[in-house]
């Protein structure tokens, strides 16, 4: 099977997880996600749709409250192509260790997904996190 075979199955997943996404059906979404990561030739993390395969399930485990979960599947989004230069990624990964108490590190995710795309990326989002942010920054 060629990469174009086993990747439109994958895209597909992801844009029905998407629809389920955006109707709030956080647990449809993730099972759908999970399905296409399955799909994904290991090792999963060295190919490009693992970026947007491991973001959107940590975001649907993300927004169900799942946030141990999330953090994995975020750490696996760093581990994907192009997934350090994402400011998505760190965004949700400084969110999520920030729910999980780990604000230290919630500290440096924000502050990388900052650097990388400025205030815009956090608007839409709980002021909360930009909140936290902004002690670090006035230093």
């Amino acid at each position: 099977m060629d990469s174009g075979d086993w990747e439109s199955g994958i895209r597909a997943r992801i844009e029905q997880g998407d629809a389920f996404l955006n109707a709030d059906d956080f647990e449809r979404a993730a099972e759908l996600y999970r399905e296409a990561i399955q799909l994904i030739p290991a090792p999963a993390h060295e190919h490009e749709v693992s970026l947007e395969a491991f973001t959107a399930l940590g975001e649907a485990c993300f927004f169900a409250g799942h946030f141990t979960q999330a953090l994995h599947c975020f750490r696996m989004a760093l581990k994907s192509p192009n997934g350090t230069a994402n400011p998505l990624v760190h965004l949700r990964l400084g969110q999520t260790r920030f729910e999980i108490g780990d604000f230290h590190h919630a500290a440096e995710s924000l502050l990388y997904a900052y650097a990388l795309e400025g205030r815009d990326l956090f608007r839409g989002e709980d002021d909360k996190y930009f909140s936290y942010l902004s002690k670090f920054l006035d230093r």
